[in-house]
């Protein structure tokens, strides 16, 4: 891995191996910035003899691993140990034929990697890299690594004070309105509208990608926790200008969407970007503030898109062929890749997929025209339920669909 000290290039001020052949060359052009400056029209390529070349495939078979799944893994006191832990996840996941993992590497704004930009995870229970070995482990089966962050979502009220040598917890304790929401389940919230909060979400992305080796910076649909005007009113009322409160919303998500971009690309442009909107697109504009369609047909947002179709064939909102047909058609206009989010926790949870063996293998079969599928998650296929009848029968299932497609 890379490992280098970050030093002056992390203080952002402003708002705003070989390749397989079946592999991705992006031919993005980044949008320069005072700090990420880049000749025109040429792609940001380090030197291939001084670093990692990523790996991304053409045709995506991917699966998430949550920190929920990585949990029992982290559990484990020291290198050794974790990544013997990994290592067998990976023999899982290649066995199921897929070639990605989206890894979860800052849940709740803390790290599961060295940084010195976020506090360490609560989850770290020993004094190793977890990042490293993640990567390491996995391009040894030849799988393609993105390092998945909730952007907005941090920690809990109690956990974040304890560290005070972080932003988020700077803010947090001093009563900053850039850290201004508890949801439901007690966790603390970032406020986008600020461009110090938009920074600082870029310069993490920058950190993973400079300093180890990934494939990829992957988020998902974390973006505004709510649709009350309250959240944000005093923030809306200095800045907001002629918009409308929604507009406005929208506008900070596109630009945090940007930062991310443009920041991961000025360490290599062959680092991909991907981001897994709700698969339910009215959702996305009018609760989440996120502007998909903007995202998806003008340049320097995202390379992927993985929209979470997790519905069943018979949803009486969003049935899942005519979502599908939808999210097609959306992509069609633009120049990203469309793979989908299939949900395999639903198998025991929801009547349709508890009903129908194979409903995900049939979910496969029919997105045979989009780019790739992304499965979640690893616990639902090889959690404690592993030895199950109904799951193994679901893995061959889905093993088989995957090798077809």
């Amino acid at each position: 891995m890379k490992k280098i000290i970050l030093a002056t290039v992390i203080m952002l001020t402003g708002c705003t191996a070989e390749i397989p052949n079946d592999t991705i060359n992006y031919e993005r052009i980044r949008t320069p910035s005072p700090m990420f400056q880049t000749i025109p029209n040429e792609q940001n390529i380090p030197n291939e003899n001084e670093c990692y070349s990523p790996l991304n495939f053409d045709r995506r078979k991917a699966i998430w691993l949550s920190y929920i799944d990585l949990a029992p893994m982290l559990s484990a006191d020291n290198a050794d140990d974790f990544s013997m832990a990994f290592d067998s996840a990976c023999l899982d996941i290649t066995e199921l034929g897929c070639n990605t993992i989206y890894v979860h590497v800052r849940p709740f704004g803390d790290a599961l990697y060295d940084s010195v930009l976020f506090p360490p995870s609560e989850y770290l229970c020993g004094d190793y890299d977890p990042l490293e070995i993640i990567c390491d482990t996995a391009h040894g089966y030849g799988l393609s690594v993105h390092a998945w962050i909730n952007p907005l979502r941090l920690q809990t009220a109690d956990k974040l004070a304890d560290f005070t040598d972080f932003k988020t917890s700077e803010w947090f304790i001093n009563g900053d309105d850039k850290v201004s929401y508890i949801d439901s389940n007690g966790h603390l919230w970032l406020n986008p509208a600020y461009s110090e909060v938009r920074d600082l979400i870029a310069e993490g992305a920058y950190e993973i990608a400079e300093n180890y080796d990934i494939d990829g910076i992957h988020y998902d649909d974390y973006f505004y926790p709510t649709t009350d005007s309250d959240f944000d009113a005093k923030c809306f009322a200095e800045t907001g200008a002629d918009s409308s409160l929604d507009e406005w919303r929208r506008d900070n998500i596109s630009k945090m969407c940007h930062e991310i971009y443009k920041t991961v690309k000025s360490v290599d442009s062959r680092i991909e970007v991907s981001i897994s909107p709700q698969g339910n697109m009215e959702n996305n504009y009018h609760k989440l503030y996120a502007d998909v369609k903007k995202w998806i047909s003008e340049e320097g947002y995202c390379d992927r898109v993985i929209p979470q179709i997790y519905f069943g064939y018979d949803n009486t909102v969003k049935p899942f062929i005519s979502t599908l047909n939808e999210w097609q058609q959306i992509c069609e206009s633009g120049n990203v890749a469309l793979d989908i989010g299939l949900a395999i926790y639903k198998i025991g949870s929801e009547e349709e997929f508890t009903d129908n063996t194979s409903i995900i293998a049939r979910q496969i079969e029919d997105c045979s025209l989009c780019q790739g599928v992304s499965l979640y998650s690893y616990s639902s296929l090889f959690g404690e339920n592993r030895n199950d009848e109904r799951i193994i029968n679901e893995r061959e299932s889905i093993r088989n669909a995957l090798s077809k497609y």
